[in-house]
């Protein structure tokens, strides 16, 4: 049994999403992959996706908005 507060283990799929949605992301809004920036939306939208945002509009529009007023 998982502690209360432990983060569900993202599958090869969900994996998938978020490589997407984070490298859609980086491309639309000229993050570098390597900056603190694109560091800052990775463990954003991992947490999200473990806390139980699976949906790919719903991870996009949270990008978007983390994105924004860079």
């Amino acid at each position: 049994m998982r502690a209360p507060n432990a983060r569900a283990p993202i599958n090869s799929d969900q994996l998938t999403l978020l490589r997407d949605v984070f490298d859609e992301a980086c491309a639309e809004h000229g993050i570098k992959k390597d900056s603190q920036d694109a560091e800052a939306l990775a463990v954003i939208l991992v947490h999200s996706l473990q806390k139980g945002v699976r949906d790919k509009e719903q991870l996009v529009s949270l990008a978007h908005v983390l994105t924004a007023d860079r």
